[in-house]
């Protein structure tokens, strides 16, 4: 069972690494209004992935745990943009790490892959 979220976290990592590298370059080079997804797809793929792995390390958190600690990291991450550490802050990468937050650990309760006793 570990090993389905460890593949699966690793998955979306790549998927979202292919997209960034393949459908972004495509949306600049033809002009294409995507409404910023070009742009946010790392930030889309972060936590699903990061949590899904790292529950598949270790379990003894819950992962509505781990979406909450994700969320905060990968949020404070976007913020040492503001202080020229890494790369530049963008609010869109933020509104982003919220919604797939959000939408990945929906679709954990659905699909009753959450671990609610811990």
């Amino acid at each position: 069972m570990k090993l389905k979220f460890i593949i699966s976290g690793i998955l979306i990592a790549v998927i979202g690494l292919v997209l960034s590298h393949t459908y972004r370059p495509y949306v600049y080079e033809n002009h294409i209004n995507d409404f910023h997804l070009a742009d946010v797809i790392g930030s889309i793929v972060c936590v699903p992935a990061a949590v899904l792995f790292f529950y598949g390390i270790d379990n003894r958190y819950s992962i509505k745990q781990y979406t909450i600690k994700g969320t905060i990291v990968y949020i404070a991450y976007e913020f040492l943009g503001l202080f020229h550490i890494h790369g530049t802050f963008d609010v869109y990468d933020i509104i982003a790490i919220i919604i797939s937050s959000l939408l990945f650990y929906g679709i954990c309760v659905w699909l009753r892959i959450v671990n609610t006793q811990k």
